[in-house]
């Protein structure tokens, strides 16, 4: 009998660490589609469209607020500094990319 609930709590945690490591990606990605974002706005507003660059305001808050969301979330399964960890992984791969080219 304790076996058996051994290996149901074992099962549960690595399925738990699966989903935890779905969410840092997921965490990734969104700071990596902000960054693009904010890129744009920029350039959007150096060449005077204001209405897109206000729009594309709108999305990068809500990047922002999804970010947060996703790093409270993942702090509250036990991961320390997501959104930094999230940030460095990024600028990683993007100088893999890089290098790559």
């Amino acid at each position: 009998m304790l076996i058996i609930i051994i290996g149901l709590f074992t099962t549960g945690t690595k399925a738990q660490k699966k989903q935890i490591k779905a969410d840092e990606n997921e965490l990734k990605n969104t700071i990596k589609d902000k960054k693009e974002d904010r890129k744009g706005i920029a350039k959007d507003a150096a060449h005077l469209r204001l209405k897109k660059a206000v729009q594309g305001r709108k999305k990068v808050r809500h990047h922002r607020k999804s970010i947060h969301r996703q790093g409270k979330h993942l702090e509250n399964n036990g991961v320390k500094h997501p959104i930094i960890k999230a940030k460095q992984k990024a600028k990683a791969e993007k100088e893999m990319e890089k290098s790559k080219s």
